[in-house]
């Protein structure tokens, strides 16, 4: 019999060992390391019987539990009692008492490699990753099964195909096993051995659905908005606009800021989707932005968790998710917003409280010159969040978690390189929709515009998807209807006719004074109108 074991109670396939001891001794040829093990197939076996009777909701489930365990383990209902009892009385350790191999562990070459390897790579540009995270890393591996032979993994099990094998089939070591592994690496290298781990592993997030356990970066995004305390100006005539929404994504594992936007229009389904599209995206800034680190973070969640308000519900995400394979989940209490709640108030106060314009969280306590002192337009804010989460926000300390800063944390807990993704398949899902009837040459009427483009043609008298971004609504992009709830295929990219009429028109809408129509004062380039449409506030 194997004495060898995994964390879901099954051994491991025959191959070459590799043996350790607990005091770091010599490789003896022919015989393996010992490493230290408290879950083989009959102590896992052990555990499970006996937590299925703890976790009974009531007596008669008890009475079930007690007699199954009876039966599975070959004991008397009263010997299975006792060793409840034991259990509550002194941990879940006495299950493994009477065992003849206590104290040793036998692991694979492949994976004692494989978790040193991680290791290694969890402590890459200065990351830190202690064996908490890795073993975390395992179980969430092994949660994918056979999605670990997609090309997106090639690479990371390129030389460890046993391990491969091992975590389709929810194979894999304990945490215990995996300290053990570590601790015997670092001493062999005379470094010091680092804490076995920090109380914030094993966070979760309660939803309408059930409990998510956050156990990796790019597992759980969160989003939400709100609008900031401070009011704007318009760039060219300095008048005072209002006070700006931002929409924002964070990642629950590390509590990085992952992306967001910042506009005047009051938070949509459109909002959050744009600012969803920032954070998949990589994002390069120009020398303007003064930045002193990197914004690497980028790639696709597992799922997306928000609160409950309309536009999370939207049709719109639905697109989204369905396009890009991630899980939406509502949480199920306020509370369990407080990573992305926290952050809005630390913006107000660590960032906007120092700049004119200042309005404080409520009117009464409003000062009484931040009209008068307003100074910032909404490109110069967008620069300062910027600076303000890449050099200042992302480079902090993950809380209650010594010497891991929250990059270097999301860096660390990576399951695979993030997915970089094209800018015109995320234009696809990102942006807002409309049905029209494609008319004879080609063309299509949308927000008094006609609109036109060849590869129309063929779909004369046919009903097409158009989307756009309604900060530009001169080019629309065109697609087929979707249907069975499957998104459209790209047709082309449509444009307006007579842009320079179009255009004239538009600035004869500013020099009369008068309000633009709705689409095209969309289109522009600054906020010089959307102050006489926004009240101050």
């Amino acid at each position: 019999m194997s004495i060898r074991s995994l964390s879901q109670g099954a051994n491991l396939s025959d191959h070459e060992e590799v043996v350790a001891t607990e005091q770091g001794g010599e490789q003896v040829e022919g015989k393996p390391y010992l490493l230290f093990n408290d879950d083989a197939p009959e102590f896992q076996q052990k555990v499970d019987v006996i937590d299925a009777i703890v976790q009974a909701p009531d007596k008669n489930a008890r009475r079930e539990a007690i007699a199954d365990a009876a039966k599975a383990l070959g004991k008397s209902t009263r010997a299975i009692k006792r060793m409840v009892e034991r259990v509550q009385k002194d941990g879940v350790a006495t299950l493994a008492v009477g065992r003849q191999d206590k104290g040793q562990f036998r692991i694979s070459e492949q994976w004692f490699k494989f978790i040193v390897d991680t290791h290694k790579w969890g402590h890459r540009e200065g990351s830190r990753i202690n064996h908490n995270q890795i073993h975390g890393q395992l179980i969430a591996l092994a949660s994918k099964g056979e999605d670990l032979r997609s090309k997106k993994y090639a690479e990371k099990f390129k030389q460890y195909p046993e391990v491969l094998e091992d975590l389709i089939e929810r194979k894999f070591p304990s945490h215990v096993t995996v300290y053990k592994v570590i601790n015997f690496h670092i001493e062999q290298e005379n470094r010091i051995v680092r804490h076995p781990g920090s109380p914030t592993e094993g966070q979760i997030i309660q939803t309408t659905e059930g409990i998510l356990e956050i156990t990796h970066s790019n597992q759980i995004w969160q989003v939400d908005h709100t609008k900031l305390d401070i009011l704007l100006i318009d760039d060219e005539d300095k008048e005072i606009i209002g006070r700006p929404y931002i929409t924002l994504v964070m990642d629950s594992y590390s509590g990085c800021v992952v992306g967001f936007y910042l506009g005047y229009e009051s938070a949509g389904s459109h909002e959050v989707a744009l600012a969803f599209r920032h954070s998949m995206l990589p994002k390069h800034y120009e020398l303007e932005y003064e930045l002193q680190e990197k914004w690497d973070i980028f790639g696709v969640p597992e799922y997306l968790v928000t609160d409950r308000a309309k536009e999370f519900k939207s049709a719109h995400l639905k697109q989204i998710s369905l396009q890009l394979g991630f899980q939406r989940r509502l949480r199920a209490f306020p509370s369990a917003g407080g990573l992305i709640e926290t952050i809005f108030d630390k913006i107000n106060k660590e960032v906007l409280s120092f700049f004119g314009g200042y309005t404080g969280s409520s009117v009464e306590d409003r000062p009484k010159e931040a009209e008068k002192t307003a100074c910032l337009t909404l490109d110069k804010l967008e620069r300062i969040l910027v600076r303000y989460f890449v050099d200042h926000y992302n480079q902090h300390d993950y809380p209650k978690v010594k010497n891991q800063k929250r990059i270097k944390r999301w860096k660390s807990m990576l399951l695979s390189e993030p997915e970089v993704f094209d800018e015109r398949e995320l234009d696809i899902c990102l942006m807002k929709a409309t049905y029209r009837n494609v008319e004879k040459y080609g063309s299509v009427n949308f927000g008094g515009l006609v609109y036109q483009g060849d590869s129309l043609v063929r779909y004369e008298g046919q009903k097409i998807s158009l989307r756009y971004d309604q900060r530009n609504i001169l080019t629309l992009l065109a697609y087929t209807r979707p249907s069975n709830d499957q998104p459209g295929e790209f047709i082309g990219v449509v444009k307006a006719r007579d842009l320079e009429k179009e255009r004239r028109e538009y600035r004869q809408y500013l020099h009369h004074g008068q309000y633009a129509p709705p689409l095209l004062h969309s289109t522009l380039p600054n906020f010089v109108v959307r102050q006489q449409l926004i009240p101050h506030s």
